[in-house]
């Protein structure tokens, strides 16, 4: 089922939508505190610095998670609308990152999700995978990526309850 479909037998149309982010200043040199959607705060550094900063994350740690979770939560809502039940949801996010040494440019080379997915037995393995796949390329963090220097791969791992 694509977004489309699962917004439309909801009854809603698509429509544009602003998410918001606001950083600012912590007194801490290379440390800023991080509000998103207004809601949750937390403090970001560079990766070097987190041993330094407990509590605190990195821009290069919420970029993976952003598209671990898109993926994620579309997975999760493709599920409920098939009128399966899940019994729990995990991944495993990994990103390749590397540093041109001529030139210094850093770069995530590829994104790794690896999806653990708990649901009864009887359940049918293709139709979970099909989901996946619709999860995959409907995830809009992730479809970001495309034409980019990333390469994103996901697996699916099945566990009968």
């Amino acid at each position: 089922m694509l977004p489309e479909d699962l917004a439309a037998s909801e009854g809603k149309k698509l429509s544009n939508s602003v998410f918001t982010a606001k950083l600012h200043d912590t007194g801490a040199k290379k440390v800023q505190a991080i509000t998103l959607g207004g809601h949750q705060s937390t403090t970001v550094c560079p990766p070097d610095m987190l041993e330094n900063h407990p509590g605190s994350t990195s821009p290069h740690h919420l970029f993976l998670a952003s598209i671990g979770s898109c993926v994620n939560l579309v997975f999760e809502i493709a599920i409920e609308k098939a009128r399966l039940e899940l019994i729990d949801i995990e991944s495993d996010i990994n990103g390749n990152y590397e540093t041109d040494k001529e030139t210094g440019m850093n770069r995530f080379e590829s994104i790794e999700i690896h999806t653990k997915v708990t649901v009864p037995k009887g359940v049918k393995k293709e139709r979970l995978e099909r989901l996946f796949e619709v999860a995959h390329s409907n995830c809009p963090i992730g479809n970001c990526l495309i034409g980019s220097c990333v390469k994103m791969v996901t697996s699916l791992e099945i566990v009968y309850q």
